[in-house]
């Protein structure tokens, strides 16, 4: 038979979260009984720094070994998680005291400290998952769902409640919902701030390190001034995220066009969203596309593709302005192809069906709606 012995004084590292992670029953006894000791800088922040260094290792790993803007990011992302980690337990920790006060237990900062620390242990550990990206947010996961399982174990030790049988699982539900709604406020606000951060550094860094220049390409003047002006000034100093774009559309779309699937892309001053329509053999895709302000003229207007006006004997295509927007129409045998280039936003449709149908695809999704939304 084997007994812990619990002295009272702190132990290492690697011990502690064995301890608590195998045997939280008697590591939270031996927790109750230890002196005051550093937490933070001790512990969380360790393990915080252990897991950023395994996902940035990783993420170096898997783009082989490659030095580019998006490994620039990725470091800096490993630090901000290593502090909204350390700011995450110390948010938790008073969040812990407060409730606890509200089930009729006594308050005890520090105690709600430990209790924070120690059961977000699963959660630390897990980020090491990031070595294997298949099954890191599975790892994570159940990171989460332990550390509540921890919480609930730990609270009758550290700081007990009245009636516990009751009072624990309400407290740890409590907890839960509190947490989901703090990580809620901070995605929706720290998010943007975070993409905007990220973007700002691509951009900084391709402006640095400029894309070898482009092939030039025939253009009719009006398809030019319709290229250069989207992307010297109405362009958007910041793409936004393609899952934005890729919202933008719908179920589906006139004559009974339905959607079957979406893929998106960023990269190079621009950020798209293509969604694929079908019905009775008939296929239409639709593309919604933003560009940045550093975007290369000549590499949009190779992206659009806009043939000069002509007739040809199965087809046709046809250029014009109006107020401010360029609109590209192609018919080449049972292909349409419909183009917009509006201010900031561009879309294109084509596929075998009409070009009402195009049309009507472009209309329903409203470019001039994604003008003044991006």
């Amino acid at each position: 038979m084997t007994t812990d012995v619990l002295d009272g004084e702190p132990r290492g590292l690697i011990a502690r979260v064995r301890g608590i992670l195998v045997r939280p029953q008697s590591e939270w006894q031996r927790i109750a009984a230890e002196e005051r000791a550093p937490l933070l800088g001790a512990y969380v922040a360790p393990l915080a720094i252990a897991g950023a260094v395994v996902g940035l290792a990783a993420s170096f790993v898997y783009s082989r070994f490659a030095l580019n803007p998006a490994l620039a990011w990725k470091g800096i992302a490993a630090a901000l998680y290593v502090v909204l980690a350390i700011v995450g337990v110390m948010a938790a920790g008073a969040v812990i005291n407060f409730l606890i006060r509200r089930f009729g237990g006594e308050g005890d900062g520090w105690r709600a400290k430990q209790l924070a620390v120690y059961a977000a242990t699963p959660i630390l550990v897990a980020s090491l998952g990031a070595i294997a990206p298949p099954v890191a947010a599975i790892l994570m996961g159940v990171g989460v769902i332990y550390a509540f399982i921890l919480l609930a174990i730990g609270v009758p030790r550290l700081m007990p409640l009245p009636d516990p049988e009751n009072n624990v699982p309400r407290f740890t539900l409590a907890f839960g919902a509190v947490a989901l709604g703090i990580a809620a406020l901070a995605a929706a606000f720290i998010g943007p701030l975070v993409n905007t951060g990220r973007e700002a550094l691509l951009g900084a860094v391709q402006s640095v390190v400029p894309a070898p220049p482009a092939p030039e390409i025939a253009r009719g003047s009006a398809v030019e001034a319709a290229i250069d002006r989207l992307a010297l000034s109405d362009g958007a100093r910041v793409l936004v995220d393609p899952a934005r774009l890729a919202e933008q559309f719908p179920e589906s779309l006139p004559s009974g066009l339905a959607r079957y699937s979406v893929a998106t892309a960023k990269g190079g001053g621009v950020s798209r969203a293509d969604a694929m329509y079908r019905r009775d053999g008939a296929e239409l895709s639709v593309s919604i596309i933003q560009l940045a302000t550093n975007v290369d003229p000549a590499g949009a207007a190779a992206l659009f593709d806009i043939k000069p006006d002509a007739q040809q004997g199965d087809g046709y295509a046809r250029t014009q302005a109006i107020d401010g927007r360029l609109f590209a129409e192609e018919v080449s045998g049972e292909i349409v192809r419909y183009i917009v280039i509006g201010r900031g936003i561009a879309m294109i449709a084509s596929g075998s069906v009409t070009m009402d149908q195009a049309r009507a695809a472009i209309e329903t999704i409203d470019l001039q709606r994604l003008e003044a939304t991006f």
